[in-house]
């Protein structure tokens, strides 16, 4: 069945104040206060509506039409608020079922929700569309559409100045529960903190679920979730001035990003069936050293991109200006990005299958360590430790570049010191390599372009150079 939800709640807050209703609906009104005005339309059977408001210049109205039973609660307290409630279904008499629940103590609110129904869905998951809002602070807006069947979403505001913007089910989608692509999806977006928060949650496939818990401030999570089944979101921000944008467009898939910094960005886009994203952005402290800006002013950047199958992403920055970016595209690969220095860069690109990577970078705020890993191959392992530092702002620091082109092949680096640089190419099968550094300067550079390779360097003086060449050119 097709329903329409639409809330809005800006700067006016209104309540339903004067009841009508006809065959066997039922209404309560209640106002205590001066110019409060409560309008209530119900047609057809089992529509109850109930509205309560005490202050002043409250506006309350409720339209309820159809044959199936809508349920509406409004709750005002405070002045100059307002409040429209607009439910409809197609009058068959059978599943469809809507409930809507406005409550507002703050001034200058206001509260629009719509839901409509077209055709009867006949049997489960049934056309139950349920609404929820609840603002507790002042000149907040929330805008909630909901369409097609079993659309569920709650939206709590606590503090000021926030939006929160809420679009659930396609009304051209098919109809049926063999047919229709838009049913099932759940909304949770709470506000509160420090206020001016910004939440926006599209959800277009079916069973999807999104939770944006923004309880710091000036914090903008975006949510979209396009087609498949089974999609999970959750954003925490109880930092400020992050910004979270995630995109699922596949089924099965599930996202985390948690931020409790400052300035911290996370933009996460998965597109294929059973990927897995976790990013904690958790950057304390700031200042500005050697002409590098790090901490409160730019903590974080993450950027995951995973358009493959049963893919596993984990990104975690606890440093500051650190930057990482992961992209899986392909199946079954596992990365791991540990980010707990300052002024990092990881960048990690699977393109084989049935790879791991694990980075773990520690520097400090004066070097801006670099690493690159990328798995062209399959059932390759790469493992990446930086620990040391650079001398220079944006000079050379230490650097990582790894390639695994070939199959099955093993490579592990630890990296101290100062100013090294690490050139690994595996483009053959089944080869290991190992890489020690530890001083200042040096250069390690290793090719395998064979099969069954061992490689071993270990470098701990000052501008040392090995080369290492094990079998024909690439």
């Amino acid at each position: 069945m097709k329903r329409a939800f639409y809330t809005t709640v800006s700067a006016l807050a209104l309540l339903t104040a004067a009841p009508a209703f006809a065959g066997t609906n039922n209404s309560t009104v209640t106002q205590s206060g001066t110019n409060g005005i409560a309008t209530v339309n119900q047609t057809g059977s089992n529509s109850g509506s109930t509205v309560g408001q005490s202050g002043d210049l409250d506006v309350a109205t409720v339209n309820q039409s159809g044959a199936t039973g809508s349920d509406s609660s409004i709750d005002q307290v405070g002045d100059d608020n307002h409040a429209t409630v607009t439910q409809a279904d197609d009058g068959t008499g059978f599943d469809p079922t809507q409930s809507s629940s406005v409550s507002q103590s703050g001034d200058n609110n206001s509260a629009t929700v719509t839901q409509t129904q077209k055709t009867s869905f006949g049997s489960a998951p049934g056309t139950k569309n349920t609404s929820t809002i609840d603002q507790q602070g002042n000149a907040n807006s929330a805008t909630l559409t909901q369409q097609d069947d079993d659309q569920h979403s709650g939206i709590l505001q606590t503090s000021d100045n926030n939006i929160a913007t809420v679009s659930q089910g396609d009304n051209t989608a098919p109809e049926g529960t063999a047919n229709g692509t838009t049913y099932g999806n759940n909304s949770s977006v709470t506000q509160g903190g420090t206020g001016a928060n910004q939440a926006t949650v599209s959800q277009t496939g079916i069973y999807g679920t999104s939770t944006v818990n923004q309880t710091g401030g000036s914090n903008d999570a975006s949510v979209s979730q396009s087609g498949g089944e089974f999609n999970g979101s959750d954003v925490e921000q109880s930092g400020d001035a992050n910004s979270a944008i995630v995109g699922q467009s596949g089924s099965f898939n599930s996202s985390s990003v948690t931020q409790s910094a400052v300035g911290g960005i996370a933009h996460v886009n998965q597109d294929g069936i059973g990927n897995g994203s976790t990013v904690n952005q958790s950057s304390v402290g700031g200042g500005v050293t050697g002409g590098l800006t790090y901490g409160t002013t730019n903590s974080a950047y993450v950027e995951v991109d995973q358009i493959g199958d049963d893919n596993d992403s984990g990104v975690t920055q606890s440093g500051s200006s650190n930057f990482a970016f992961v992209s899986q595209i392909a199946s079954n690969n596992t990365s791991t990005v540990l980010q707990s220095g300052n002024a990092t860069y990881g960048h990690v690109t699977q393109t084989g299958n049935g790879n791991a990577s694990t980075l773990n970078q520690t520097g400090n705020v004066t070097n801006f360590d670099f690493s690159g890993i990328t798995q062209s191959g399959d059932d390759n392992i790469s493992v990446v430790n930086q620990s040391g530092n650079g001398t220079v702002v944006f000079g050379p620091g230490n650097s990582v570049n790894s390639l695994q082109s070939g199959d099955r092949n093993n490579s592990l680096v630890n990296q101290g010191g100062t100013d090294n640089q690490v050139d690994l190419v595996q483009s053959g099968d089944d080869n290991i390599s190992t890489i020690t550094q530890d001083g200042g300067l040096n250069q390690a550079t290793v090719n395998q372009f064979s099969n069954g390779n061992v490689s071993t360097v270990t470098q701990s003086g000052t501008a040392n150079a090995a080369y290492v060449t094990q079998g024909g050119g690439i």
